[in-house]
């Protein structure tokens, strides 16, 4: 007996035109979601880059209380380009010194940065200084936060500002915008 088409069973797998509506598919989802993954890179480096410079703002607080001696970040631009940030101690003969334990870090420059905090008078940088009680004592309105902003996001119609602020009290305030 020979077997007819009807009697053969069906073959297993799948055929071209399914493989190629499945690609199809999976194509289009990825260019619609594209752009939403980009944004939500964006958001994430200036989350990361922010909450950098907070945890190094908490870490000299920290070390203030801990050594009972005030300490200071210190921003500076190197090469009038790029935000960097250190730690730095106080002397008894009234001089402030790089912590040297601690690395200096920058801010990408990716971000636009906004520093308003009180200008120290022998280097001319801003300074969020740090008593050995954990209370940033030169506390004034208008002159306690550092802010990045991403281009990017401001393009893109996204909240593109995070802001950091200092209080009396040594407390440091995050704030998306």
């Amino acid at each position: 007996m020979t077997k007819t088409p009807s009697d053969r069973p069906a073959a297993r797998g799948f055929t071209l035109m399914e493989v190629l509506v499945v690609l199809g598919i999976l194509g289009i989802f990825m260019v619609v979601s594209y752009p939403s993954i980009l944004n939500t890179m964006a958001t994430r480096n200036l989350d990361n880059a922010t909450r950098e410079v907070q945890t190094f703002l908490q870490q000299t607080k920290l070390q203030a209380v801990s050594a009972r001696i005030d300490h200071r970040v210190r921003f500076y631009q190197r090469e009038g380009t790029i935000w960097s940030y250190e730690m730095e101690r106080f002397q008894e003969d009234g001089t402030w010194v790089r912590v040297q334990r601690i690395p200096a870090k920058t801010i990408s420059t990716r971000f636009n940065v906004t520093i308003t905090l009180p200008i120290d008078t022998t280097t001319g940088d801003p300074v969020a200084r740090f008593s050995s009680l954990g209370m940033f004592p030169d506390f004034t309105v208008g002159q306690n936060s550092v802010t990045l902003q991403s281009p990017k996001l401001q393009g893109l119609g996204q909240p593109d500002e995070r802001v950091l602020s200092m209080f009396m009290g040594g407390s440091i305030q995050y704030v998306r915008q």
